[in-house]
C-alpha cells in the first residue's frame, strides 16, 4: 500500500511581487500622452506608513492633543489593524477630534508633521515611479481618505498635480467636526469625474493601491496595480493577474515609520 505523507500545517506560498525594474522598462516604452491619467494612494502606498499618525504625534507635541485622546486614537488603529473597524469609522473618530481647531493650525500641524516625520517616509520607488508617468505626460493624481491638511505636504514635495481628498467643514475659520470622506466608492466617482473633465479614458487609467477597501476604483481602471498590498489585496492581484510591486526604500528617516 502507498504511503501518502500529509503536510497539513504546510505554509501557503506568498504571491510573488512583480519585478520594480521590469515594471518600470515597460512603463518607459508605453505610448506618451496626456490622457492616460495615473491614480495614485496615499497611505502605504507612496509612504511606508500612515499621514495621520504623523498628525497626531505632532498635535502631542504641541500639546494640542492630549495623551488620553492620542491613546484613544491608537486603539482605534489597532481595531482597524484587527480588522474590527473599517477606514470609514477610524476616520470620523479622527475628524471628530479635530473640532475646534483653527484651519490655521491645521495647516501649520501638516506641514511641521510633514517637515519631522512624513517626508523621510516616502517611498524612492514611489518618487521613481511618479517621474516616470511624469516623464511619459500622465496625469498624476493623489487620491486619499486623508485629509488635505495631512496630503498637501507630501503631493507638493512629490510634484502630484491633482488632489482629491476627505474634506474636513470649515465654518469661520475653525474645523467643525464633520467631514465629506474620499473612501471607497467615494474615491472611483472622484477619478470618474476627474477623467470625464480631462478628456481621457479610465480604461487606459492607472491606480496604484496597497487596500482592497480601494476595489472600487481598482476594478473601474484599466491598470491596476497593486503597491505595497496588504494581504488581501496581494491575494487578489495574484488571483487577476495584476501587477503587485513592493517598495522597502523609504527615505533617509524610514525608521520612524516604525
Amino acid at each position: 500500500m502507498e504511503l501518502k505523507i500529509h503536510k497539513p500545517f504546510a505554509k501557503k506560498s506568498k504571491p510573488l511581487a512583480t519585478n520594480f525594474a521590469a515594471y518600470l522598462s515597460e512603463l518607459a516604452v508605453s505610448p506618451a500622452d496626456n490622457e492616460t491619467v495615473a491614480f495614485f494612494d496615499l497611505d502605504r502606498t507612496l509612504i511606508s506608513g500612515y499621514s495621520v499618525t504623523a498628525f497626531a504625534l505632532e498635535r502631542l507635541r504641541s500639546r494640542s492633543l492630549s495623551m488620553r485622546r492620542m491613546l484613544s486614537q491608537a486603539g482605534s488603529f489597532v481595531g482597524y489593524g484587527l480588522g474590527r473597524s473599517d477606514v470609514h469609522e477610524l476616520l470620523l473618530t479622527t475628524v471628530r477630534d479635530l473640532a475646534g481647531v483653527s484651519e490655521r493650525e491645521m495647516t501649520e500641524l501638516g506641514e511641521r508633521a510633514f517637515r519631522r516625520r512624513v517626508q523621510g517616509w516616502i517611498y524612492r520607488e514611489a518618487r521613481t515611479l511618479i517621474e516616470m508617468h511624469r516623464r511619459k505626460r500622465h496625469p498624476i493624481v493623489m487620491v486619499t481618505s486623508a485629509t488635505r491638511f495631512q496630503a498637501a505636504p507630501i503631493a507638493r514635495d512629490l510634484g502630484v498635480d491633482h488632489i482629491f481628498c476627505t474634506e474636513l467643514e470649515i465654518r469661520e475659520g475653525r474645523i467643525t467636526g464633520e467631514a465629506t470622506p474620499c473612501f471607497g466608492a467615494g474615491k472611483r466617482i472622484a477619478a470618474e469625474r476627474f477623467v470625464g473633465d480631462c478628456g481621457g479614458d479610465m480604461a487606459q487609467a492607472f491606480f496604484y493601491s496597497d487596500s482592497s477597501d480601494d476595489l472600487p476604483l481598482l476594478e473601474a481602471v484599466g491598470r491596476p496595480v497593486a503597491a505595497n498590498a496588504k494581504a488581501a489585496l496581494a491575494r487578489l492581484a495574484a488571483d487577476r493577474g495584476w501587477p503587485s510591486l513592493v517598495f522597502d526604500q523609504p527615505g533617509d528617516n524610514g525608521r520612524a515609520a516604525a
